[in-house]
């Protein structure tokens, strides 16, 4: 028989390296801060009024020795010198058709699919479609990078990418204060739990139902 070997790399962002969220990140196995650097994180989530570039820099610069996955700036043509200054895995975020062209001419080995060209495709987010980002990459040999996978009513989604990163255990032990349990089920807790004991809990959840999929991919390519 042969058996097909699915690897998929999973971050779960953060940007405080002492923080108990990205102890128990890495705890489970998942990048997160400063191994993965989301620039997205750091421009919407933390630094919202400021200069995005020189807080961006400022953490890349901080954690160079440490980094190893990088979301490239979004739209940021300008600062393609970072890519030889910095010996790290850069992913580039994929938004227009017009951007294959810079992907191919600086050789980025990873590309970004952005979740709201899920939601919205061929629109303002975005000019292409799920499968000519899947024939883009596949027919130049790149990895392919969900960023902000959000798609939990098919999940399965995932078994066509190499990497990925969400917000799903925070936001769930966050802002819903519920036990998230697997692909669109969630429970408020029976005893009172901390915000953190929570979220605890939705990061081991999350890889398992991770470890599931690699299952389910498993038991499809056995062959006699």
């Amino acid at each position: 028989m042969t058996l097909k070997v699915f690897k998929l790399i999973a971050a779960l962002p953060c940007l405080r390296t002492a923080s108990r969220e990205t102890q128990i990140a890495k705890k489970y196995g998942f990048l997160t801060y400063p191994q993965f650097l989301d620039n997205f994180y750091v421009r919407y989530v933390r630094f919202k009024d400021v200069n995005f570039r020189k807080v961006f820099l400022r953490h890349l610069l901080k954690n160079r020795d440490q980094v190893e996955y990088v979301v490239y700036p979004d739209y940021q043509y300008d600062m393609s010198y970072l890519l030889e200054s910095f010996n790290v895995n850069w992913i580039f975020p994929l938004h227009r058709k017009k951007e294959f062209n810079f992907v191919l001419k600086h050789d980025f080995t990873w590309v970004g699919f952005p979740h709201r060209n899920i939601r919205f495709p061929k629109s303002l987010w975005g000019d292409y479609t799920l499968r000519e980002y899947l024939d883009f990459c596949e027919n130049h040999g790149l990895r392919k990078w969900y960023l902000g996978f959000w798609l939990e009513s098919n999940p399965h989604i995932l078994l066509r990418f190499n990497g990925l990163d969400t917000t799903l255990p925070e936001y769930y032990s966050g802002k819903c204060g519920k036990i998230w349990l697997t692909w669109n089920t969630s429970v408020k807790p029976r005893r009172p739990m901390k915000t953190i004991e929570i979220f605890e809990v939705n990061v081991r959840n999350f890889k398992k139902a991770l470890e599931n999929l690699k299952r389910t991919l498993t038991f499809k390519c056995l062959k006699p």
